[in-house]
């Protein structure tokens, strides 16, 4: 076979000309910069706001990092070029679409000789599993991607397909908010095509999918260590779908079913970001932990759809691009729109040896994915290219254009290309008009961002401002509320974050009034009086051990207490292990609670415990940091509250942070009771005593409201475990606890009435204590306790203490865990 050599080289400059000038498009942007003085200063508020909505994309390990970022300057087509890019698209998908249905049918392609047969029955990508597979309402390509550059010319050229599993929708979407946030006034006087609306009509594409006249559709993802986890919360969030791992669904009588604290609840249709591999260890690769053990069978027997159905990934061969215009020609009889990038399969002896002799001329890449084979090893690329030359591809080193970016206030030539996508609409294909412009970190970089690649806000120019037409798909009434589809998962990651994020707050909270009270309102002396109350008030820790042990009397210990990351009791972990599940449900906590788990989590990662930090230092961190958790946690409820659904999901949310709550409260009366029954601190240590216990419960006032009178115990007892109406009584939050079990799930179900019926003894035992026999009255006060009833008392508190802390375990085992009897459990990492 004779190959040509690959005549791309670099010279085009996407914003400017060859003279240096503003291209036509950029010459009004580029000046509005020229004559600002706040350039750097709008690159920090971008970064700012890309890390409060939670745009990330994670590079592999071992730097495992967020590297997303955005530029102040868009990208911009004219509506003549766009329509080029339009038109080629959807002849690229047309053809595919036909390639795809004919080699997994009756292969007349290879029969012909048209196409090697190597080249697709060798392909990893072929899944053998697919061939006369029924594919999704019979068609493979539903959502699919187009990447897209320049030759020196600006000829745009195709430089690769996505068309099964198109990643950066999100990305385009969050930087047009990006930018609309940081420089609205950028918009002004251009009719720029809207792509607001592109998650809404995946969702409709998914549920004109499925059948049925009320479908449920999930999103099936990797889970939280995908890079682009993000991408897949965003997406969930504003299609109002579930996002699912493999473990939250089962296969079942060849059915799909979702596992909500529900119950079992049938799937019609898949969004899956997983490649077909890892889709189904019974069919695929055995050792998949991120599939669902039946789910092929499920599709085969036509039960569940799903976007875009097996064996898509195909489309997607780098090889395929060689023969791109036969493919073209052989099914549509026309002349491919737009060219592509030269590549070359090594597979192909003649292709081969051609790319081997100038090496230096080329990139090797394999077949999907983004991994480009290093330039500095030469003798270890040429090793593994002899030995699997069908794995690999070559295209020239020079495969993407300039292009003008800001860095620290100034102007830098950066490369990039252009990621364009489309969606099924009927029997054609519609183009969202937008893109995901990709940009190099560096440059001479590479512009994807597995290697550290970001994005630009894409404009569609419209010459007369209309906007693209909308998919037309039938909309149908729902018969059942989808936010009730909570899943297993989600409902525990919510129920630690409540746990935990409460726990944060409770030791934040005592810090901050400790730090307050030594400084402003006692003497050297009456510290003394205090210190004894301070570690009583801490939250019991789960296991044992030395770093179990926490002691908060001096400002190195509260700085210890706060920020040591390897104690399980430091706030810093709690928080850690807050956030950690909250990345795991991140689909569902809208954007406006986010940006207080945002704030908390930079709170944390700017502050590092250092052992040497003196006093001076350590308190002004401690302080900052307890003041910072004081505000953001309760800021996160309450704008949650205002802003998301209060579903079963922010329900156990709640509940872990009343059982939380009420386990802090009866654990800090234990200690209390103590020191009363031990009497160690008699006359007016006692009254300290008690009026810093409830300082430090933050129930002074409310005491001083219900009651009037200085600090007595027994007054004290009723109002912490009794009181229905105080927030931190141990009575109010037991009777929460059971309207949210009672409200997320039927009462009818075993799980919940168990846990129902729990709380009620629970609650009965709580209110029948009578606190007052217990103390001695003298003049009209309770302080004293009786010496015959002091064991009494501290064994009751004890046992009442006990079970409130065994509430915990009556939730997790029924409400959370009760499912996983339906397949092996999975480790939990929290």
């Amino acid at each position: 076979m004779r190959v040509q050599e690959p005549a791309l080289e670099p010279g085009w400059n996407e914003v400017l000309d060859a003279s240096g000038k503003p291209r036509p498009a950029y010459q009004a942007i580029l000046h509005g910069f020229h004559r600002r003085a706040d350039v750097r200063d709008l690159e920090e508020r971008l970064e700012v706001t890309l890390r409060e909505l939670g745009v990330t994309f994670e590079l592999p390990a071992p730097d495992r990092r967020n590297s997303w970022f955005c530029d102040l300057l868009p990208q911009v087509f004219q509506e003549e070029e766009w329509q080029l890019v339009v038109r080629a698209f959807q002849q690229r998908v047309r053809a595919f679409e036909c390639l795809l249905q004919d080699l997994y049918g009756k292969r007349e392609i290879l029969a012909e000789g048209v196409l090697p047969v190597p080249l697709v029955l060798g392909s990893p990508q072929y899944q053998r599993s697919a061939v006369e597979f029924p594919p999704t309402r019979g068609c493979f390509l539903h959502l699919s991607g187009l990447c897209l550059t320049r030759d020196p010319g600006g000829q745009l050229m195709v430089k690769n397909h996505y068309f099964s599993h198109p990643s950066g929708l999100s990305y385009m979407i969050q930087d047009r908010r990006l930018l609309a946030r940081v420089l609205p006034e950028i918009f002004a006087g251009h009719a720029i095509a809207s792509i607001a609306d592109v998650p809404t009509k995946i969702l409709m594409q998914l549920r004109a999918a499925a059948r049925g006249s009320d479908p449920t559709a999930v999103l099936l993802t990797p889970g939280t260590f995908s890079a682009v986890y993000s991408e897949h919360s965003f997406l969930a969030r504003r299609m109002g779908i579930p996002l699912v791992q493999g473990n939250d669904l089962a296969a079942l009588n060849d059915k799909l079913f979702l596992r909500t604290v529900s119950g079992l609840e049938r799937v019609d249709v898949i969004y899956s970001r997983l490649a077909d591999p890892w889709l189904d260890p019974l069919v695929f690769r055995k050792d998949s932990r991120i599939g669902v053990a039946g789910l092929t069978q499920c599709l085969r027997r036509g039960h569940v759809a799903m976007v875009n159905p097996i064996g898509t990934q195909l489309a997607d061969d780098r090889s395929l691009l060689h023969f791109s215009n036969v493919i073209i020609r052989y099914y549509l009889g026309e002349w491919p729109v737009l060219p592509t990038l030269p590549t070359y399969w090594l597979g192909d002896l003649d292709q081969r040896e051609m790319v081997l002799d100038k090496l230096d001329g080329f990139q090797i890449r394999t077949l999907v994915g983004e991994r480009v084979l290093p330039t500095n090893q030469p003798d270890v690329n040429l090793t593994e290219i002899r030995r699997l030359p069908h794995l690999f591809v070559a295209q020239p080193i020079h495969d993407s254009v300039e292009t003008v970016c800001f860095v620290e206030g100034k102007r830098v030539r950066r490369n990039q290309d252009f990621l364009v996508y489309g969606l099924r609409n009927g029997a054609g294909f519609e183009v969202f008009d937008g893109a995901l412009t990709r940009i190099s970190a560096t440059e001479r970089g590479r512009t994807e961002t597995e290697h550290g690649g970001g994005g630009k806000d894409t404009w569609v120019v419209r010459e007369d401002g209309r906007e693209a037409e909308a998919i037309q798909v039938a909309s149908r009434r729902t018969s059942a509320p989808a936010g009730r589809r909570v899943t297993s998962r989600v409902a525990e990651a919510f129920y630690w974050m409540g746990r935990y994020l409460e726990r944060a707050q409770h030791v934040a909270k005592i810090i901050l009034t400790i730090e307050t009270v030594e400084m402003e309102e006692l003497t050297s002396a009456e510290r003394k009086l205090y210190r004894p109350v301070w570690n009583r008030l801490l939250p019991p820790l789960e296991g044992s051990g030395r770093r179990g042990r926490r002691t908060i009397g001096n400002v190195k210990e509260r700085y210890r207490v706060m920020l040591e990351k390897r104690s399980t009791g430091s706030v810093n972990a709690m928080v850690r292990i807050s956030l950690a599940n909250a990345d795991g449900v991140r689909e569902v906590i809208s954007p406006e609670a986010w940006s207080a788990l945002a704030a908390l989590r930079g709170h944390f990662q700017r502050n590092r415990w250092r052992e040497l930090t003196t006093e001076a230092e350590a308190r002004k961190i401690t302080r900052r940091l307890a003041e910072a958790v004081n505000a953001l946690v309760p800021q996160f409820f309450n704008t949650a509250e205002q802003s998301m659904l209060a579903d079963d999901g922010w329900r156990f949310c709640e509940l872990g942070q009343h059982v939380e709550r009420a386990g802090v409260s009866a654990n800090a009366t234990t200690g209390l009771v103590r020191s009363l029954a031990d009497n160690l601190a008699p006359g007016q240590a006692r009254e300290i005593e008690l009026s810093a216990f409830l300082r430090l419960m933050s129930s002074r006032d409310a005491y001083r409201r219900i009651y009037q009178t200085r600090s007595e115990p027994a007054l004290i007892l009723e109002m912490i475990w009794q009181n229905r109406d105080m927030p931190r009584s141990v009575a109010y939050c037991l009777e929460r606890c059971a309207q949210l079990v009672g409200a997320a799930l039927p009462q009818s179900s075993q799980p919940a009435q168990y846990t129902l019926d729990f709380i009620d003894r629970l609650i009965h035992a709580v209110r029948r204590v009578d606190w007052y026999r217990f103390f001695v009255e003298k003049d009209s006060s309770f302080i004293e306790v009786q010496a015959p009833h002091r064991q009494e008392l501290v064994d009751l508190i004890h046992d009442l203490l006990v079970q409130v802390q065994e509430l915990h375990s009556v939730v997790t085992d029924n409400l959370l865990t009760h499912q996983n009897v339906v397949v092996e459990p999975q480790p939990k990492l929290f």
